[in-house]
């Protein structure tokens, strides 16, 4: 068995415990090809009672009930959360990361782990010790792998302590922090929590889209995507960004930018043709100054690639979206042509 590091005689105890527990589940469904997942919880419990005749946990070990977090509490102290698969591996997907019908009194959690298949197995391990990952099913949700080496938990690879992190008040942006910083390009993530706006299952096409859904993303995504306007536009984060964001997907997504051809605007009170791009910047430009003050901070460091937010954020993101800018759009820069669409929509 692999557990935790002793920190206390009752810690030791509770582990001679569970020690003895899974001797006996293992006897019990080795001996009952029979026993299912629906089974395991109520028999870990039985055997746990029946090892702790004579110990300081007898008569205190009980099931919490269906939807508590963990399955079994000891003491009022210790927890023993119950997993099993059907299959002949150690892993299966663990609890929300927000943990929020923990019982409240308890702090030191374990896991009891059931492999029913191929030869019929238990283990046990110290909760934290054993979740390598974060995955996704309507929440995001632990992993769990009870093969796992220690020091390989996604809390080893986040540099915070379990108890730290589920009691820090902001788990999930902590969590989406670290995942934000192993992406790559054109990557980005996804899951429903309670922080999303849409949480619709439905993937729609982007042209089916109420108009005004439509103007956020495009605004959105020349606020965040400064590479739309370099001369050769790449359009793989603001596609990320329509599914995450918005639960659309296109399979023309550069031409809700540039479709329709050269326009005339003016830029400093000269009647100039441009790009469709240049186009739709000059007429969400007021859209744009007042939504890129709403941003979160942190995602416009995240998008923008950069390592602090000035106080100026419309004067930041001009230059931004001047970067590397040589013909292509027109012959003026973009910041030149948002300016003067925000000053001729401001003048209205």
């Amino acid at each position: 068995m692999i557990y935790a590091e002793k920190k206390n005689a009752s810690e030791e105890n509770f582990i001679a415990l569970l020690e003895k527990s899974r001797g006996l589940l293992v006897t019990e469904i080795r001996a009952d090809n029979k026993i299912t997942a629906l089974d395991f919880e109520g028999l870990v419990c039985e055997k746990m009672c029946e090892a702790s005749s004579g110990t300081e946990f007898e008569g205190t070990i009980k099931q919490t009930g269906v939807h508590a977090f963990p399955d079994i509490v000891a003491n009022g102290y210790f927890g023993v959360e119950v997993k099993t698969t059907t299959k002949d591996h150690w892993t299966s997907t663990g609890n929300s990361v927000l943990e929020s019908s923990r019982v409240e009194d308890v702090k030191r959690i374990f896991i009891m782990f059931g492999k029913l298949g191929g030869q019929a197995d238990v283990r046990y391990r110290l909760y934290q010790t054993c979740l390598p990952e974060i995955s996704v099913t309507h929440s995001p949700r632990y992993k769990i792998n009870m093969d796992l080496p220690t020091g390989n938990s996604i809390f080893d690879k986040m540099g915070v302590d379990y108890d730290e992190l589920r009691t820090s008040g902001d788990t999930i942006q902590k969590i989406k922090s670290y995942y934000r910083g192993q992406l790559k390009d054109g990557e980005g993530l996804w899951w429903i929590d309670e922080e999303t706006e849409s949480s619709s299952p439905i993937i729609k096409q982007f042209r089916t889209l109420e108009l005004e859904d439509k103007e956020r993303f495009k605004v959105d995504c020349m606020i965040l995507f400064p590479e739309l306007f370099k001369n050769r536009a790449n359009y793989e984060r603001a596609a990320t960004y329509m599914i995450t964001e918005f639960g659309a997907v296109s399979t023309s997504l550069r031409d809700a930018f540039s479709a329709g051809g050269q326009q005339e605007v003016l830029v400093a009170r000269e009647k100039k043709s441009v790009s469709q791009m240049l186009s739709q910047l000059h007429d969400y430009a007021l859209k744009i100054a007042r939504r890129i003050n709403e941003i979160d901070e942190e995602l416009l460091k995240f998008y923008w690639q950069v390592p602090s937010i000035e106080a100026d954020r419309i004067k930041q993101w001009k230059e931004l979206i001047d970067k590397d800018v040589v013909g292509g759009l027109g012959t003026e820069f973009p910041s030149e042509v948002f300016q003067s669409g925000y000053e001729e929509a401001s003048s209205k």
